[in-house]
Formats: C-alpha cells, sequence, structure tokens
C-alpha cells in the first residue's frame, strides 16, 4: 500500500464525480480512497462548481468526470511502476566526479 490519500467529497459525487470514484475503487481496491461530507472550509463551494477530489491534502479538478479520472490515472502511474525495495537499493551506485578542470589562464 502506498501513501496515496483521495477524499471525495459527497456533494461532488452526487452532482459529478461518482464514475470517477467508482472507476478508481475498482482500479486501485488497495488505495485509500474515502468519501467525506465535506472535504474542509478552504474547499467550500467547489463541490457544486467542478468534478474534483482531494489527493494527499491538494485539490485536483477537471473540466468533466473524465478529465478529472484522466488526471488521477497519469498521476497513478507511478503505483504499477515502482521497483522492489531491493533491487532499488542495489541499482544505486557512488557517482564518480570528474577531476577539476584548471580555469584558462590560471598559473
Amino acid at each position: 500500500m502506498s501513501s496515496l490519500s483521495l477524499k471525495f467529497c459527497k456533494k461532488n459525487l452526487e452532482l459529478y464525480s461518482q464514475s470517477v470514484y467508482d472507476a478508481l475503487k475498482e482500479r486501485y481496491p488497495n488505495e485509500k480512497i474515502e468519501v467525506v461530507d465535506c472535504v474542509g472550509k478552504e474547499y467550500c463551494g467547489t463541490c457544486t462548481d467542478v468534478p474534483f477530489a482531494i489527493r494527499n491534502n491538494a485539490l485536483v479538478g477537471g473540466r468533466t468526470a473524465r478529465d478529472l479520472f484522466y488526471k488521477f490515472e497519469r498521476g497513478m502511474v507511478f503505483l504499477d511502476n515502482l521497483p522492489e525495495p531491493e533491487a532499488a537499493a542495489e541499482e544505486k551506485k557512488p557517482v564518480e566526479k570528474p577531476d577539476a578542470v584548471e580555469a584558462k589562464g590560471s598559473k
């Protein structure tokens, strides 16, 4: 499980984003995707304007539900491409720094 957190506003689901929620829950069943009554005062009113959700405490909105879904889908590609922890450690090698080059004209 990753540290990803998605929160959908209940009212926004009713108006715009239910299909996005359903698709993400189906595609990513192990991720934390929840529905809350209100996502917070700072986003008050957004629920009636555009499809949106809160990803890791940041608002992500779209012009349409499809647009919102594709934004999440592009952002979640990393979940499928994470290297195994041991493999990532093996791949790290010390970076060799080139020898310092003397500036022209210096003696």
